[in-house]
């Protein structure tokens, strides 16, 4: 049976957490979770559906858009969620003793993520506030909940005729509805895989045509909030996760929504696959790319035009290429965006690109969805667009190289040093450190585990742990003969990924109370 908000409210610890996130207190807030699995002995899953559900109706917008001053500004809430997230698949790499800290980093942010409708308006505290230089004093008043709990909604009819009445309330916007259809269908478990399934086809396909010229950008967040709702869900069990369902499903419906993109390829799909609507690509390609095939597409990705790009990826599916080795290829051309990028501003456009790819990578790779092939387009475009937008038709890394001198470190000197060159903020150095660490044939499981422990040395926001785990879980799966790129782009958005002040504090604060020695 699903636990209700009132049911898990009443947990000696929900009272005390509550307490510590309105009274936006990162460090009480994070001694709190540390407690209930460090004293309290409770499991990691328990202490974070505890967690979500106290966070939960204070982190809701009404919109992921404003106007000010005449002018579309962005408006994004999910960081807590899908912080929770990734420190749950980042901690596997952890080294012995750090196993927690990826956890208390993504809950010390909580405090600081709290209505951001208001916090962009100036009038409620936290991280949105100070990135835009806005002081603002303590209010003598809560965050606003934007959206309310609900009532789960049992429909009538079928699963399928359910479901498909759940996703019209999620893309027509009406977040209340969607919700409680979604717990309706929650509540079954014979319902369960395909709910699922709907929650990713749904992020997958809420993709813009471009970012170029636009300040309101999707930017992939609906698809990488989607999985964190899924893996969470997984990692906790469903009948225990109602928190990270109040806290992920209801913005699933936020609008703007963005659809237009996939039309034009369900369009294209009627006319270049019209036996089956390409429903059935997955199950009957199963050649991959050559290496000069893999090239030829991340040359295309990085300097070719959309109509090209779409071109080349439709060829392929028609000789047979199969999803996941064009998946494969995309992700490349995705690490290549961060490869290519030398200002941080510019950072956050390749990095949400290939946080994006990695969440329907993972969707081809643990479902059978019959649409998939057609995300693959929207993968493509989304690398695209950030090559055209950004204007990284040319690679840099031989240029940056020629002017370091790296020394003679190898093993754990030069993972050490590693470290300190992403916490300098040195992004030429940073990668070209990595690079000679890959190319040494030395210890990658120790690679993995310094740099997995480096990202958790920053606060600020989740985006640090994350790109590290889809860049890790990527290189893991990929099939090319290039997959060391995308552990190369790890350290080079960490060194050039933005920090706020206090970046440091919460690693600060589990060195001193919470390492387990």
């Amino acid at each position: 049976m699903l636990a209700t908000r009132d049911m898990l409210s009443r947990d000696p610890n929900f009272e005390a957490l509550t307490e510590a996130i309105l009274e936006r207190d990162q460090p009480r807030t994070a001694d709190i979770f540390h407690s209930m699995v460090r004293a309290q002995r409770r499991s990691v899953a328990d202490a974070l559906a505890l967690v979500a559900e106290a966070e939960a109706p204070f982190i809701q917008v009404h919109s992921h858009i404003n106007v000010r001053n005449g002018n579309i500004t962005l408006v994004n809430n999910d960081h807590t969620l899908l912080g929770l997230r990734t420190s749950v698949a980042l901690t596997p790499f952890m080294p012995k003793g750090y196993e927690l800290l990826p956890l208390l980093q993504s809950v010390w942010y909580i405090p600081a993520g709290l209505d951001i409708w208001n916090q962009l308006l100036g009038r409620y505290p936290g991280r949105y506030a100070s990135m835009k230089g806005m002081n603002v004093p303590p209010p003598d008043y809560g965050p606003v909940v934007w959206n309310e709990d609900q009532a789960p909604l049992s429909a009538a009819g079928r699963i399928e005729e359910r479901l498909h009445e759940q996703m019209v309330a999620t893309i027509s916007g009406d977040a209340r509805r969607a919700f409680a259809l979604f717990l309706g269908l929650a509540a079954e478990p014979a319902a369960r895989p395909a709910l699922r399934d709907q929650m990713r086809f749904l992020g997958a396909i809420d993709m813009q045509e471009t970012i170029v010229g636009r300040k309101a950008r999707n930017t992939g967040h609906k698809s990488i909030r989607a999985r964190a709702i899924t893996d969470l869900t997984d990692f906790i069990g469903w009948d225990g996760a109602h928190g990270v369902f109040y806290m992920g499903v209801p913005d699933m419906a936020v609008g703007p929504l963005y659809y237009s993109l996939y039309d034009a390829v369900c369009v294209r799909f009627a006319d270049d696959f019209p036996e089956d609507g390409g429903a059935g690509l997955k199950r009957a390609n199963r050649e991959r790319l050559d290496e000069a095939g893999v090239e030829a597409l991340v040359t295309l990705l990085m300097t070719g035009r959309r109509e090209d790009v779409f071109e080349a990826v439709t060829r392929h599916l028609k000789a047979g290429i199969s999803l996941s080795s064009l998946a494969d290829g995309i992700l490349i051309g995705a690490a290549e965006l961060i490869l290519r990028t030398t200002e941080r501003r510019r950072f956050t456009d390749g990095q949400h690109a290939l946080d994006y790819c990695n969440t329907v990578n993972d969707w081809i790779r643990t479902t059978d969805n019959p649409y998939q092939p057609r995300c693959l387009y929207l993968m493509a475009n989304f690398v695209n667009d950030v090559a055209q937008a950004l204007g990284l038709q040319e690679p840099v890394l031989a240029a940056e190289r020629a002017g370091l001198r790296l020394g003679g470190a190898e093993g754990e000197d030069l993972l050490a040093e590693l470290d300190r060159a992403v916490l300098d903020f040195d992004i030429a150095r940073s990668t070209a450190l990595a690079e000679a660490y890959l190319a040494s044939g030395a210890d990658r499981g120790a690679y993995l585990s310094a740099v997995a422990l480096t990202a958790c040395k920053f606060q600020d926001d989740p985006h640090n742990q994350k790109i590290t785990h889809s860049t890790f879980e990527e290189h893991a799966h990929n099939s090319t003969h290039l997959k060391d790129r995308l552990l190369l782009a790890t350290v080079r958005l960490l060194a050039g990924w933005p920090k706020m002040p206090g970046e440091r504090d919460c690693f600060a604060r589990f060195e001193a109370d919470w390492i387990a020695r």
